[in-house]
């Protein structure tokens, strides 16, 4: 009986490593995940402290920034090393940051947020006309130093797009910037079946929702390229200061339009249909005008007769 005892032990052991080697262990001179979270998480706070104020400048954003780094023990390269180190594992960082929304997204309920506005960004996957046909990762994070500063993507289209469609590449986006410039572009490049291609590129410089449209082609969709880069800092910021972009809620949405009518097809106006008869019960309602030579209460116009002249009375 004892013996089975230890048996069971062992096994139960056995079974606790085997799933504690198959999560990914952050090595101990970085900051753990659940660390790494309340920075981000006091970053997020400091920063719509900041933004809250009528007038904000970079004093104010590098003393919040420094207050954050004083309270995790971290300096400003140490915190650049945490980054880079989660750049390159990013399913850490896709579950840090998940839980950093769901957190803020809690906060703003409690203070009387309402859901729309929690949920402005929220992915959205419907069917029909309008539908996410985004395959890439929903949040990503760059930063202005090589080769993290640019993430690409290709994507093919499939059997469910249609000629005539249009798209609309939209994501949330948070500058986590002490001080200095804040500039990145997100770029998207439709390629259609006779090889012609049609982009356009969106300026980001502000933390918000950004898009990128695609209007309507007679064309269908052959594939899809694009990517979100982040430049290098400007010659007059301090390099020794963090500087980060993070995108959540990817999208791209494809939107069906329906078939041009004839006219718009081939340019021509469809012949006029002939006019409906009057509906004596509808047409009483309305004020009805007399015609030339037609005598009140009169449904039809007099016909065409001469004159006749009056007889005279004689006094």
């Amino acid at each position: 009986m004892r013996r089975r005892g230890v048996h069971l032990f062992i096994v139960g052991a056995t079974v606790m490593v085997l799933l504690s080697a198959c999560k990914p262990q952050v090595p101990s001179k970085y900051l753990q995940p659940d660390e790494m979270e309340d920075l981000m998480y006091d970053y997020y706070l400091s920063q719509g402290i900041t933004n809250s104020k009528s007038f904000t400048n970079d004093y104010d954003r590098r003393y919040n920034m420094q207050a954050v780094l004083k309270k995790h023990g971290l300096t400003n390269a140490e915190f650049d090393t945490m980054l880079v180190y989660y750049y390159n594992h990013m399913e850490l960082m896709d579950e840090i940051y998940s839980h950093i929304q769901k957190r803020l997204g809690s906060e703003a309920l409690e203070l009387g947020a309402s859901e729309g506005e929690v949920e402005r960004f929220t992915i959205q996957s419907v069917s029909g006309d309008t539908t996410d046909v985004w395959e890439g990762k929903r949040q990503l994070m760059l930063l202005p130093i090589p080769p993290y500063h640019i993430v690409q993507f290709t994507q093919k289209a499939d059997t469910s797009f249609h000629k005539g469609d249009s798209f609309l590449l939209t994501f949330g986006s948070h500058f986590l910037v002490q001080s200095g410039s804040r500039n990145a572009t997100a770029y998207l490049a439709v390629t259609y079946e006779n090889d012609s291609v049609v982009s356009t590129t969106s300026s980001v410089n502000v933390s918000g929702g950004s898009t990128v449209r695609i209007s309507p082609c007679s064309l269908k969709v052959k594939r899809f390229d694009g990517y979100f880069y982040m430049p290098r800092r400007s010659q007059t910021d301090n390099e020794s200061e963090s500087s980060v972009l993070l995108l959540n809620h990817i999208q791209l949405m494809r939107f069906h339009h329906r078939e041009q009518s004839d006219e718009k097809k081939d340019g021509s106006t469809p012949p006029l249909a002939a006019p409906a008869e009057k509906n004596d019960t509808t047409d009483s309602l309305k004020p009805r005008v007399r015609r030339l030579g037609e005598r009140p209460g009169q449904n039809r116009p007099v016909e065409n007769r001469p004159i006749m002249n009056q007889p005279t009375i004689s006094r």
